[in-house]
C-alpha cells in the first residue's frame, strides 16, 4: 500500500469519486475527449502543481500500487495510442503511476478517504479523520 495526496476545493466526504471529473474547465475538455473519468493524486505532498497551493483541503488515502498501471514501464505497449486511458482500465488497473514532471496517480475508482485536512492561511492543518461518521479534529502537522 502507498501513501497519496488529493488538493481540493471540495468537501468529498468519505470517498473521492472520479465521477467529478471534468466539473471544471481544466478538466471538462480532456474528459470529453477520452471519455474516462479519473482523479489525480500525488506522491509527496510536498511536490505539487503550483496552483494546488490555495487549496481549501489536503485528502489522504492508501492504494494498492500493484493495481496501478505503471506508464513508466509500459509493459503493455500502450503509449502513444489516442484511447490509452481506456486500454488500461479495460486492461482491469484501477489507474495509472507515472510521472508528468510530479510523481502522481490518475485513479478510475473512488477511493476512500483516510483523512481530511483543512488547510489553514497560517500554513497549519486541521486534521479529520474518517471513522464512519464520526470526526475528530487534532491540529499538529507533524501528524501527516
Amino acid at each position: 500500500m502507498i501513501k497519496i495526496y488529493h488538493y481540493s476545493n471540495s468537501d468529498f466526504k468519505g470517498y473521492i469519486d472520479p465521477g467529478f471529473f471534468g466539473a471544471n474547465s481544466y478538466t471538462r475538455n480532456s474528459g470529453r475527449i477520452s471519455g474516462v473519468k479519473r482523479v489525480y493524486f500525488y506522491l509527496d505532498k510536498n511536490n505539487k502543481e503550483y496552483y494546488f497551493n490555495g487549496c481549501q483541503f489536503l485528502y489522504i488515502t492508501e492504494i494498492d500500487k500493484n493495481k496501478l498501471y505503471d506508464i513508466g514501464k509500459d509493459i503493455l505497449k500502450l503509449a502513444g495510442r489516442n484511447d490509452i486511458l481506456r486500454a488500461i482500465k479495460n486492461k482491469g488497473y484501477i489507474g495509472i503511476i507515472g510521472n508528468n514532471g510530479f510523481n502522481c496517480i490518475c485513479l478510475f475508482k473512488a477511493v476512500k478517504i483516510i483523512k481530511r485536512l483543512t488547510l489553514t492561511k497560517a500554513g497549519k492543518y486541521a486534521i479529520f479523520n474518517y471513522k464512519g461518521l464520526q470526526v475528530t479534529r487534532e491540529t499538529c502537522e507533524s501528524k501527516i
